[in-house]
C-alpha cells in the first residue's frame, strides 16, 4: 500500500445558512399562539428588549378634545357656532345647489332605504336559523346522568334511590368514589353518611354502594384501584382466581415485572401468571374516563381572507395584537 500527499482543485456548490437565518425561518413558521409565547418569553429573558405602547393616537385625540372644550375666562366652554345657511338672492344660486348636493351625499344612507325582504324570504331565513339551532351539538351525557338513568330499571325503594343518588354525587370523572376529606378508604362511607344524615346506619350505605357498583360501566363506585379492578372481574374472565390474588397482593410486583417473586409467593406456574397479567391489561383503571368532556381548543387564525366590494379577495395578516418591540435606548447608548 502506497501512502502519499497531493494537491487537487475541486468546484462544488453548498448552501450554508447562518444561525440568524435559521432563527428567522423558525420564527416565521410559528403559529400565532406559539409566536405570542415566544415574544413573551423573550421579553422576560432579554432585558434589552422593550415594548412600545401605542398611545400616540389616543393622546392626540385627547389633545384635540381639550382644545375644542377649553373653557374661557368666565368659565364657559367655547363651542364653535353652527354656520348659517345664507341664500344668495342676487347671484345664480350655484352655491346653494352645491350645498344641497352635499347634503344629499351626506344623508344618502338615511334617505335611500335598502330593499325590504319579502315574507317568504323572512320565513326562509327563520327556517335556516331553526335548522342551525336544531343541529347544534347538545351537551354530552355525564357519568352521573348515565348512572342515574339506570336506576329506573332497578327495584328500589324511595329511600334507597335517595341514598344512591347521594352517592352518585361523590363519583368523580374517573368513576371512583371521591374522597374529598382525605380519609381512609374504609371510612369514606362514614363521612358521606354524616354529610347526608347521621342516623342512616353504615350497613345501609354499604348496600346502596353495592347497587352503585353493579351499574354500568363496571368498576364504577370503587374506593381505590384494587376494588375498581376486582369489580371488573366476571365469571367468564380467564384465570379469575389467579387474577384476583394478583390484584389483591401483587400489583406492585406486576408493575416492576417481578414475576419470579410472584411465582414463589403464590405457587402458580409462570405461564399462568403471564396469562393472568394479560387478562389484567384488558381491565380499565378509569371506568368513567369515556364520559369525560373534552374541551375543544380555540383556534386563532393567522390570516383573514375577505372579499372586497369589487369581487376580489384580500388576504390580511392578523398581527394587530403583536407588540412593537424595540431595543432600549439605555443599552444603545452604552
Amino acid at each position: 500500500m502506497r501512502l502519499d500527499t497531493s494537491m487537487s482543485q475541486r468546484m462544488e456548490q453548498k448552501m450554508i445558512l447562518a444561525p440568524r437565518m435559521i432563527q428567522s425561518m423558525e420564527i416565521l413558521q410559528l403559529p400565532v399562539m406559539a409566536l405570542q409565547e415566544r415574544i413573551e418569553h423573550e421579553l422576560q429573558e432579554n432585558p434589552v428588549l422593550e415594548t412600545k405602547e401605542d398611545n400616540a393616537e389616543e393622546q392626540a385625540s385627547t389633545d384635540e378634545i381639550d382644545e375644542v372644550t377649553e373653557p374661557s375666562a368666565d368659565g364657559a366652554v367655547d363651542v364653535p357656532p353652527d354656520k348659517e345657511l345664507v341664500i344668495d338672492d342676487k347671484g345664480d344660486n350655484e352655491q346653494d345647489f352645491d350645498r344641497l348636493m352635499a347634503i344629499n351625499e351626506d344623508w344618502a344612507d338615511h334617505f335611500n332605504e335598502e330593499h325590504r325582504p319579502s315574507i317568504n324570504r323572512i320565513s326562509e331565513e327563520m327556517d335556516k336559523k331553526h335548522d342551525a339551532m336544531v343541529n347544534m351539538p347538545s351537551r354530552p351525557q355525564s357519568l352521573q346522568d348515565y348512572l342515574s338513568d339506570q336506576l329506573s330499571f332497578l327495584d328500589l325503594t324511595e329511600q334507597q334511590i335517595a341514598l344512591v343518588r347521594h352517592l352518585l354525587t361523590y363519583i368523580d370523572e374517573s368513576g371512583y368514589l371521591s374522597n374529598v376529606q382525605k380519609t381512609p378508604a374504609a371510612d369514606v362511607l362514614t363521612v358521606i353518611g354524616q354529610n347526608f344524615d347521621g342516623q342512616i346506619p353504615l350497613a345501609q350505605w354499604e348496600e346502596c354502594l353495592a347497587v352503585v357498583q353493579k351499574l354500568d360501566p363496571r368498576g364504577v363506585g370503587a374506593r381505590d384501584l384494587r376494588e375498581c379492578l376486582l369489580l371488573q372481574i366476571l365469571p367468564e374472565t380467564p384465570h379469575r382466581d389467579v387474577l384476583r390474588v394478583l390484584i389483591q397482593n401483587h400489583l406492585e410486583d406486576i408493575q416492576h415485572n417481578r414475576l419470579p417473586i410472584i411465582q414463589r409467593k403464590t405457587g402458580f406456574d409462570l405461564e399462568t401468571i403471564k396469562e393472568a397479567i394479560e387478562a389484567l391489561k384488558h381491565l380499565n383503571p378509569r371506568p368513567g374516563s369515556q364520559f369525560t368532556a373534552q374541551n375543544i381548543p380555540y383556534v386563532v387564525p393567522d390570516i383573514v381572507v375577505e372579499r372586497t366590494e369589487s369581487g376580489d379577495y384580500s388576504v390580511r395578516l392578523l398581527d394587530d395584537w403583536v407588540p412593537n418591540i424595540y431595543i432600549s435606548k439605555r443599552y444603545i447608548e452604552l
